[in-house]
C-alpha cells in the first residue's frame, strides 16, 4: 500500500474506533480528551438522514434518556385527535377540568393552546401536580446505556425546573407575562406546589443508574427576571444538585439563551455542568467569559446554529476561536443542540470535526 493511503487509512480506523462514551466522561469529569468531544443529539436526525458518515469521521451521539414515567393515577385523561392533525388532552380531575390542544411542528407536537386560561384552572392544575408519581424505568435506560455503546453519552433527562415547567407547559410563554402581572399569587402557589413534587422525582432519579442528569433549562432571564432565576429557579437546581450529590451524581442544565445577567447565579448554584451553552453570534455570553465567570463548572456548548450556514472558512475560524477561548479545554464539550437545515449537516459537522482533530495542542 502506498504509504500516504497507509496512513490516511491508520488515521480513518483510529476515528472510527475512538471511544466516545469515556472521551464525553473525561471531559465531564474536568479532564481533557485529546480530542474535543463534539456530540449530537441523536433525536435531531431528519426523518432518514444517515448519521453513520459522520460517526465515522468522529462525531459522537449525546441521548438524552429518562429513567421515569410520569404517573397521575386520580387524573383521567383523554386524547382525541382532531381533523387538521391537531391533538387535544382534556385532563379530568375531582376539581374540576383543563385541556390542551398541540400540533405538529417540525419533528414534534408543540402546544398551541395551553391548560391555564382563567384563574380558576389554577386550582386544577394544582390537583393534577400534586397527585403526580414517578414510576422508575431503571433497565430501560440500562438497556440504552448498553444500545449506544462507546459511540457515545446517555445522559439522563427530567423535567423543567417548577418555574419553567409553568411557563412552559401550562401557561405558554406570552400569557405566562401577563400572568406574572395579574395573577403571581396564584403563579407562585402552583410554583410551591411543584416544588413540593419535584422533591418525589429528585429521590427516583438519585437512586437511578444514571450519573449526569439534566434538570431544566431554556432559561430566558429577559423574559423571567434575573432576580427570579436566583430566587425561584436556583434554589431547585441546589435541592437537586444536593441529593444527586449524595450518590455521586453530577447535575447540569441546558442554558441556551443570553445568560449575562445570571452568570453569577450560575456560579453560586450546585450546577457541575452548563450544557447547550450557546456562544456568539447567536446569544450574548462568549466561551471566554463563560469559562472565567464559572471556572468550576464544565462547559458543554453548542455550536451556534447560526454558523452551520456559512462559508466553510467562516465555520473553521468559528470552530478556532471558540477553541481558543476555551483554554487549557478541561472540562470542554461541543455539541450540536439545535435543529440544522438537512442539507447543511454533513458539510458543516464535517468541517468541525476535521478542524477539531488537526487543531494543535
Amino acid at each position: 500500500m502506498h504509504l500516504g493511503l497507509e496512513l490516511r487509512a491508520i488515521c480513518f480506523l483510529e476515528i472510527f474506533m475512538r471511544n466516545h462514551r469515556e472521551e464525553i466522561e473525561l471531559a465531564l469529569a474536568g479532564g481533557a480528551p485529546e480530542i474535543i468531544p463534539l456530540t449530537f443529539y441523536d433525536g435531531l436526525f431528519p426523518p432518514g438522514f444517515n448519521p453513520a458518515p459522520l460517526q465515522a469521521k468522529g462525531m459522537a451521539l449525546c441521548c438524552r434518556r429518562g429513567v421515569f414515567n410520569r404517573l397521575t393515577p386520580n387524573v383521567k385523561t383523554t386524547q382525541v385527535n382532531e381533523p387538521d392533525g391537531a391533538v387535544r388532552y382534556i385532563y379530568e380531575t375531582p376539581v374540576g377540568i383543563v385541556e390542551s390542544l398541540s400540533k405538529k411542528a417540525a419533528l414534534a407536537y408543540a402546544p398551541v393552546e395551553h391548560p391555564i386560561k382563567t384563574r380558576d384552572d389554577y386550582r386544577v392544575v394544582e390537583f393534577i401536580v400534586r397527585d403526580m408519581r414517578y414510576e422508575p424505568v431503571y433497565d430501560f435506560y440500562r438497556g440504552e446505556i448498553e444500545k449506544v455503546g462507546t459511540a457515545g453519552k446517555v445522559i439522563c433527562g427530567t423535567v423543567y425546573e417548577p418555574l419553567m415547567d409553568i411557563q412552559v407547559s401550562w401557561i405558554g410563554q406570552e400569557q405566562f407575562c401577563y400572568e406574572l402581572a395579574d395573577n403571581e399569587d396564584a403563579v407562585l402557589e402552583l410554583h410551591e406546589a411543584i416544588v413540593e413534587n419535584h422533591k418525589l422525582l429528585y429521590d427516583v432519579v438519585a437512586k437511578s443508574p444514571a450519573d449526569y442528569v439534566l434538570y431544566g433549562g431554556n432559561v430566558v432571564p429577559e423574559m423571567l427576571g434575573p432576580d427570579r432565576v436566583r430566587d425561584l429557579i436556583a434554589p431547585c437546581w441546589n435541592a437537586f444538585g444536593e441529593r444527586l450529590h449524595e450518590k455521586g451524581k453530577k447535575i447540569g442544565c441546558h442554558l441556551d439563551a443570553n445568560n449575562h445577567t445570571i452568570l453569577d447565579t450560575v456560579r453560586d448554584s450546585l450546577l457541575d455542568f452548563v450544557e447547550a451553552f450557546t456562544p456568539p453570534p447567536d446569544c450574548t455570553v462568549s466561551v471566554a467569559q463563560a469559562r472565567a465567570a464559572w471556572p468550576d463548572k464544565r462547559l458543554w456548548i453548542n455550536f451556534p446554529s447560526s454558523v452551520h450556514l456559512e462559508p466553510e472558512e467562516d465555520i473553521r475560524q468559528a470552530t478556532l476561536e471558540i477553541v481558543r477561548q476555551a483554554g487549557d479545554r478541561k472540562g470542554f464539550l461541543m455539541g450540536v443542540t439545535e435543529d440544522i437545515p438537512v442539507q447543511h449537516i454533513d458539510r458543516s459537522i464535517s468541517i468541525i470535526l476535521e478542524t477539531l482533530q488537526n487543531c494543535p495542542r
